[in-house]
């Protein structure tokens, strides 16, 4: 019963999208308190404004790296072009969904597709404050509708992590060792939400950098104006945003730390370093 109610409540979203109006940009923004807490799941959310952003990268790899080390793909090249995008506001969520609030929502819900990792039915002893980890695409959609968001897109999680000045890292465009629990340069495991304090975006977003890879709404496509051929586009893979703590492989690469870096995959599979947060789009509220 609870997954036809998930897709009705996911179809009846996309069509109240599909007709909404246009309406004053700006003066909705003015109105806007700029965090707030989301009334079903009780997290804080912050506002990003309406408006312009860089999205996406004209970087080459000219040393052809993929080669070197056996990677599916080029880099960079199914990020291409960089753009200006217009995004109405949106409230986003200030950290991952932890193990304690998908808790919440199963014993509120009676939903019985837990994490692959849990036992006893919960997570394990003190980390009831770390990102939920070990869920499907679908679960954590399920999850963000039963807490009446979604998801959110490609480019709002972009916006959430490079602002408007089209910064590299949500804290600027310098690399710093230390500063996100990325690949092999943070804690190597997952930890709780907010423990790298400086891993944190224009719009005071956490961790958006690294500590786990996040689901988003949009399937693995090629951009508008991308002229890079990829047998993977189209409707079969989701695309995951950030970086996350890794052991080994190639995300350790810099090309996966850029906050315009993009990764793909099954939306039926789950993973220890991939979770997800959520997203308020205001324009449905009109």
């Amino acid at each position: 019963m609870i997954k036809l109610f998930i897709l009705f409540a996911y179809i009846g979203t996309l069509l109240i999208s599909a007709c909404g109006d246009s309406f004053d940009r700006k003066s909705k923004n003015s109105n806007l308190a700029t965090v707030k807490n989301s009334p079903i799941d009780g997290k804080k959310m912050v506002l990003v404004p309406a408006g312009e952003f860089v999205m996406g990268t004209d970087k080459i790899d000219d040393e052809k790296t993929h080669l070197k080390i056996g990677a599916v793909k080029p880099l960079y090249l199914d990020q291409h072009p960089s753009r200006k995008i217009f995004l109405d506001s949106y409230y986003i969520d200030k950290y991952e969904v932890t193990n304690e609030e998908y808790k919440r929502f199963i014993d509120t819900t009676g939903y019985d597709e837990l994490p692959g990792h849990w036992d006893n039915g919960t997570y394990a002893v003190g980390e009831g404050n770390f990102p939920v980890t070990h869920v499907t695409w679908r679960e954590a959609l399920t999850y963000a509708l039963w807490a009446q968001k979604t998801l959110p897109t490609e480019a709002q999680w972009e916006k959430a992590a490079r602002g408007v000045d089209g910064r590299l890292y949500p804290w600027g465009n310098v690399y710093e060792k230390g500063k996100s629990n990325m690949g092999i340069d943070g804690a190597k495991e997952l930890v709780a939400g907010g423990t790298y304090s400086e891993d944190v975006s224009p719009y005071k977003v956490y961790d958006l950098g690294g500590n786990v890879m996040e689901w988003t709404m949009d399937w693995y496509l090629a951009y508008p104006g991308n002229t890079y051929k990829n047998t993977r586009y189209g409707k079969t893979l989701k695309v995951l945003r950030g970086n996350a703590f890794q052991g080994s492989g190639h995300y350790f690469l810099e090309a996966y730390r850029y906050s315009f870096a993009r990764t793909e995959a099954d939306p039926n599979a789950y993973f220890e370093n991939v979770g997800f947060r959520c997203l308020e789009n205001l324009k449905l509220k009109e």
